[in-house]
């Protein structure tokens, strides 16, 4: 990430930028003598959390309650509510009419993926129905439907048509088609014996004797539901293909890094009452190297079993957070590989078992949510890890400085040593000196305890030469460009902890040769 690994040569860097404040020298007499001026031009201290306040990246960051300082980057998994399943149902059972061919028969209700319920509540809905015969005798009409009812009344319908005369159309009743009856809140519960819906009727001729019609037809229309419970079927959700993107090694220019304790986890939010595994289909990492890591853990192979509520928990939202780390997992060999990105695509499946036993429920307000979430620690170590980036600067309008010394004091805090260099460019971006001879280190490592924490800060000084020759090469740049190579205490051998409130304190002087 540009904004941590050129943290702290940012913090140099404002040492040497800092000589914009040659503007001083305006005020000097234009003297016709040749002097040297001492000016003290930066001091300041600068903690790592005051430097991330001032960046805006593509993490989060966190720092838990012992001052280490996380990055996460997050995306959402899979989003699955109660509608899909609510759909398919609908879907199958609106608009298709039903013919009844008996005075007594069990509706065939076709559920998609062997669903199978023990209740339903309707939200919305109608019923159209009609009927036909062909008696001499006006008719009166009752059609029932039992294990449909509302506060505790069965659905019953009623009808009455005149007698047949013997030719043309027979006397059709057309009053539930036109007028519909409406299902909201009506609930459905099937016959305990026979698990079916039945649809019953009775037609009386007008000397009060029982006959058959001649069509009896009903129609289930725009049906909505509330509420489901039973055996909800074998439910496979597509969570589609996405990228988590991690800007941590924008800059990286090479060198290695290890995260001690890096973690992805799955959070875990649902309120379906039914039986739920994950199904990763793909999890690789995008390393800086060009590599592409597989995620490889048991619980990748087997899936990862959501909590639910159960039935007497309608309403409950159930969560859990499930932790891939380098106990269950290769994550940390993946994550400390230099992760540029993330790709992944993650499903879900309902009753994975298949186990009609297990009666689930859902409501019209059910859903289930997966958010994963990249935690990168900064606990690790590092050697010649190195970084780049690239800074304005101007130098001409300093016509009357012919040399310059400056002399950096570092007090450092932090648990890494940094070795700077610095290219001068021009407009086009052609190198015109160097800050140093060649890399140096810059910047010491504080002394560091068995855990990695920051006991002492530790000083170092360093002088910087520009005498004519060099500050003239150096005059027209418009750039500079930082390199930094990062490593941990004892050459990347010991793990450290990055905290919020270490810092690094710079002052910087300088002693300027004015020319007459």
């Amino acid at each position: 990430m540009k904004r941590l690994t050129l943290l702290v040569p940012a913090v140099v860097l404002l040492a040497f930028t800092a000589c914009q404040r040659f503007d001083e020298l305006e005020g000097l007499d234009s003297a016709q003598y040749d002097a040297e001026y001492a000016l003290p031009l930066l001091n300041t201290s600068l903690s790592i959390k005051d430097a991330l306040e001032k960046f805006e990246d593509l993490s989060t960051i966190i720092i838990d309650p012992d001052g280490v300082i996380h990055f996460t980057y997050s995306g959402d998994v899979i989003t699955q509510s109660s509608d899909t399943i609510f759909k398919k149902i609908n879907e199958t059972l609106s608009g298709v009419p039903i013919p009844i061919t008996s005075k007594r028969m069990a509706l065939q209700l076709e559920f998609p993926d062997g669903i199978s319920f023990d209740r339903l509540l309707i939200k919305k809905g109608i019923l159209r129905w009609t009927f036909q015969h062909k008696h001499p005798d006006p008719v009166q009409f009752q059609m029932t439907l039992p294990q449909v009812s509302k506060d505790g009344q069965p659905l019953t319908l009623t009808g009455s048509l005149p007698g047949y005369s013997g030719s043309g159309t027979a006397p059709t009743y057309l009053l539930g088609v036109l007028n519909p009856t409406a299902l909201d809140g009506y609930e459905v519960v099937p016959d305990p014996v026979t698990d079916s819906v039945y649809v019953e009727y009775e037609l009386l001729r007008s000397n009060g004797q029982p006959d058959t019609a001649t069509f009896v037809g009903i129609t289930f229309d725009s049906l909505r539901f509330s509420y489901m419970e039973g055996y909800l079927g074998i439910q496979e959700h597509k969570g589609g293909r996405d990228t988590i993107l991690i800007d941590f090694f924008d800059n990286w220019v090479r060198g290695d890094i290890y995260f001690e304790d890096p973690t992805v986890v799955f959070n875990i939010e649902n309120s379906f009452g039914i039986p739920t595994e994950s199904r990763v289909k793909v999890f690789e990492v995008f390393t800086v190297q060009g590599d592409i890591l597989p995620l490889e853990s048991q619980y990748v192979t087997d899936g990862i079993a959501f909590p639910y509520p159960s039935i007497d928990e309608v309403g409950v939202i159930k969560r859990e957070n499930f932790v891939f780390n380098k106990q269950n997992s290769n994550i940390d060999v993946i994550l400390g590989a230099g992760p540029l990105a993330i790709d992944y695509d993650v499903d879900a499946i309902t009753n994975p078992d298949s186990n009609t036993n297990i009666r689930g429920f859902i409501t019209d307000s059910s859903y289930y949510k997966v958010r994963v979430e990249v935690d990168l620690p900064l606990y690790g170590r590092s050697f010649d890890f190195v970084g780049r980036d690239t800074f304005n600067i101007e130098f001409n309008n300093y016509e009357n400085v012919r040399n310059a010394e400056f002399k950096l004091v570092t007090v450092n805090g932090l648990p890494l040593d940094v070795a700077v260099q610095g290219y001068f460019l021009d407009e086009s971006g052609t190198v015109l000196d160097s800050l140093f001879e060649s890399r140096q280190r810059v910047i010491e490592s504080a002394a560091v305890n068995s855990n990695g924490v920051s006991i002492s800060p530790t000083e170092d000084v360093t002088f910087i030469d520009y005498p004519d020759a060099r500050f003239d090469r150096i005059r027209t740049s418009k750039r500079i460009a930082i390199v930094a190579a990062f490593s941990t205490i004892n050459e990347g051998q010991q793990s450290v902890k990055i905290l919020a409130d270490q810092a690094v304190q710079v002052k910087l002087g300088v002693i300027l040769g004015v020319r007459n």
